[in-house]
């Protein structure tokens, strides 16, 4: 090669490989600091894309699993206000057994009909308990069992990441639908369940020695599947709950082997870079010399 001064063509090529040693050499100081092995959409486009959908979809599959925790309260308290309607009307059981006495007198049936009155009246407010200021139960009769969740106390939980997602179509997205419950009004015959749950117990009028005991013993009945459709429906969450769970884990999982940097290897990687740079910035100096050599053959 031909000595010159007006190029440096060494210091070009020592100059280009220092910038990109070093430019290296950041790059894996930042992964080494970060923790990550995607930095800069440069070091993988198409990984960074897909580890944004997953770390989204780890935010969803949170949200799902509060929101079904949420459910399972939500029934549990519904649970809980149905197991009071079985004491209560077990006791008008209990009253309307009494009543039966031959030996007790008018004053006597009057004093047990007046607890039934009141304890009627209990049934009655049951309906209006609310959760979260939301209603746990369907106002009108004609929506107990309904599946329609925009009248109030019909609901539908989203069970997985996937939200509402295609909801009204044929790829809807996982959920379980909480069926309305029609506890009782004050207006109107039939009872305080209006013939849907509680059959004896007229709303307006009627007194204890009114009913049948078969009428009780079929509310008591009616009851009990209520509670059983509120145990079935807080087992499915509790299993959508742990669907929802390791759905969550597998995503996090999944993005971890995306985004996380192998500490050993990156730290190998580093040490290359970090020499490499250091060789290419003392090449770079030497080169730097070479001009010095073709001016001494100016000198006189």
């Amino acid at each position: 090669m031909s000595l010159v001064i007006s190029h440096n063509f060494a210091a070009s090529y020592a100059a280009r490989v220092l910038e990109k040693n070093n430019d290296n050499l950041q790059n894996s100081l930042g992964k080494l600091a970060s923790g990550k092995r995607i930095v800069r959409p440069t070091d993988d486009a198409a990984g960074m894309a897909v580890e944004l959908k997953l770390k989204a979809g780890v935010a969803r599959g949170a949200a799902a699993k509060h929101n079904i925790q949420n459910g399972i309260s939500f029934l549990q308290t519904q649970d809980g206000i149905l197991t009071t309607a079985v004491a209560v009307v077990s006791r008008v059981a209990e009253l309307r057994a009494m009543a039966n006495d031959a030996t007790k007198n008018t004053l006597d049936v009057a004093l047990y009909d007046e607890e039934y009155q009141v304890l009627r009246q209990q049934l009655l407010d049951l309906q209006n308990e609310k959760f979260n200021e939301v209603e746990l139960f369907v106002a009108d009769a004609a929506n107990h069992d309904s599946t329609d969740n925009t009248i109030d106390g019909v609901f539908k939980i989203w069970t997985t990441e996937q939200g509402s997602a295609g909801e009204g179509t044929a790829a809807e997205a996982p959920s379980v639908t909480f069926e309305g419950v029609h506890l009782g009004t004050a207006a109107g015959g039939g009872g305080i369940l209006q013939n849907v749950v509680l059959t004896a117990h007229e709303a307006g009028t009627g007194s204890l020695t009114t009913l049948t005991m078969d009428n009780i013993l079929a509310d008591l009945q009616n009851l009990a599947s209520a509670r059983a459709k509120n145990g079935a429906l807080q087992s499915r969450l509790g299993y959508a709950y742990d669907n929802a769970s390791i759905s969550k884990s597998n995503m996090e999982a999944a993005r971890g082997r995306i985004i996380d940097v192998d500490i050993a290897e990156e730290s190998t990687n580093f040490a290359s870079y970090n020499i490499l740079s250091q060789a290419s910035a003392s090449m770079l100096a030497q080169a730097n010399q070479t001009g010095r050599t073709a001016l001494q053959l100016l000198v006189p």
